[in-house]
């Protein structure tokens, strides 16, 4: 009975006056930001990761940063936040050969996915801007190889 009667006294949290309530499996202990940046480097791992994609492209202000050795993981992208939702612009390199719609198009579904899935914010627009094309750097592979009479070949 007493139970009952604190019950009717204590208005609890969600009658608090410019509080909303809190979901019933969720406790309000804060809020949880992510800051532009975070998400402009989710965009940019996320671009890179796109075949097709040889590098993000800077534009003039990063150029002068990257020049004087600030070079940031978030180059490439340009994020602008409103509440929880994010319009994300792109600026890429693709590879020569590559077809750049299809590129772009790929591009555009893995940003928005990487970054809605990893900061659970929507990403309202992802503005894909290819500024170039490069053919990609072809390495060489200057060592030898050693085969055995049994089939075995092992790099040296």
């Amino acid at each position: 009975m007493a139970e009952e009667e604190n019950r009717a006294v204590d208005p609890g949290p969600e009658k608090i006056e410019g509080r909303s309530p809190a979901p019933p499996e969720e406790e309000d202990v804060g809020y949880i930001e992510v800051a532009d940046e975070v998400i402009g480097i989710v965009a940019s791992l996320a671009a890179l990761d796109v075949p097709g994609v040889i590098d993000m492209s800077t534009g003039f202000r990063e150029g002068i940063s990257n020049f004087l050795g600030k070079k940031s993981p978030a180059r490439g992208v340009r994020v602008k936040v409103t509440g929880h939702s994010c319009r994300i612009a792109v600026y890429v390199v693709v590879e020569y050969g590559s077809n750049i719609p299809e590129v772009a198009m790929k591009l555009q579904k893995k940003v928005k996915a990487a970054v809605e899935d990893m900061t659970e914010y929507t990403a309202e627009f992802v503005d894909v801007h290819v500024e170039g094309v490069k053919r990609r750097k072809r390495t060489v592979w200057t060592g030898t190889i050693s085969c055995s009479g049994d089939g075995t070949c092992a790099k040296e």
